[in-house]
């Protein structure tokens, strides 16, 4: 009976783990759809600014 137990759990933690994997999958190529998003390494770039602030230099009256 014990043999027949481990048994059982290994197939049902196999069992939830590729379910687990399906569904991952298929959120994210629905999601993928859906947003149409087709991005590569090379379509992601980053931008980097310096926020200046200027202040006038006059005197305040």
């Amino acid at each position: 009976m014990k043999l027949l137990s481990k048994i059982f759990k290994s197939a049902w933690k196999s069992f939830r783990n590729i379910v687990w994997a399906l569904i991952v999958a298929f959120m994210l190529g629905v999601h993928n759809f859906y947003t149409g998003e087709t991005k590569s390494k090379d379509d992601i770039v980053f931008h980097i600014g310096q926020d200046v602030i200027e202040e006038n230099a006059a005197p305040k009256d």
